[in-house]
């Protein structure tokens, strides 16, 4: 399968009852998927728990293992992920493998932003009256100031999208594996 092992990720701990509909759909949230495989075992067709999935780049296939690795659970399993290959020794058995160290970058402290930082639009107005979007000009950011200052827990937005989007793709996956355990999904009839 694999033509570019680069390109292609592990995925591990697949509970055999997924579809491979299910993952597919979970993979192209970070990009599109050349090729999906899932092993299956030759005397009863059933897979074999684990599937490799290559991207089109090597960098989509690396930002799919960040992002995807201890977030995804489909039928109460986390599934595992990985490029391919990279967990195996050397092929030269002269050269040990040593982990590498701080290998996972530091959060950066938390900086609250004034609202100086931001430029404002301008309140929205058609023919001279307020059409109900955009910012009031009496808007004070002194309260979202104070609330960054006072010690508020941030929930979860630690420096930056990168964790925010994992949780909320996480919620989203959780509540989609949550609703198609218990109810089909419903198509209209044209």
């Amino acid at each position: 399968m694999a033509r570019n092992p680069g390109c292609t990720v592990f995925i591990g701990n697949l509970d055999d009852k997924v579809p491979e509909r299910v993952l597919y759909e979970i993979l192209i949230q970070v990009g599109r998927v050349v090729d999906l495989h899932i092993p299956r075992d030759k005397e009863t067709s059933r897979p074999k728990g684990y599937a490799f999935a290559e991207y089109e780049t090597e960098e989509i296939a690396q930002y799919a293992v960040k992002l995807f690795s201890g977030l995804v659970r489909l039928h109460n399993k986390t599934l595992r992920f990985a490029i391919s290959g990279q967990d195996k020794p050397s092929l030269n058995g002269n050269i040990p493998v040593t982990p590498r160290l701080n290998s996972v970058p530091q959060p950066k402290p938390h900086q609250p932003m004034r609202s100086s930082d931001t430029p404002l639009p301008q309140h929205a107005a058609v023919n001279g009256r307020n059409a109900g979007y955009g910012i009031p000009p009496n808007h004070s950011y002194d309260t979202h100031t104070q609330a960054l200052s006072s010690g508020l827990p941030n929930r979860g937005l630690s420096n930056g999208t990168y964790e925010y989007s994992r949780r909320v793709f996480g919620s989203v996956l959780n509540d989609v594996s949550r609703r198609a355990t218990r109810e089909p999904i419903p198509y209209p009839s044209y």
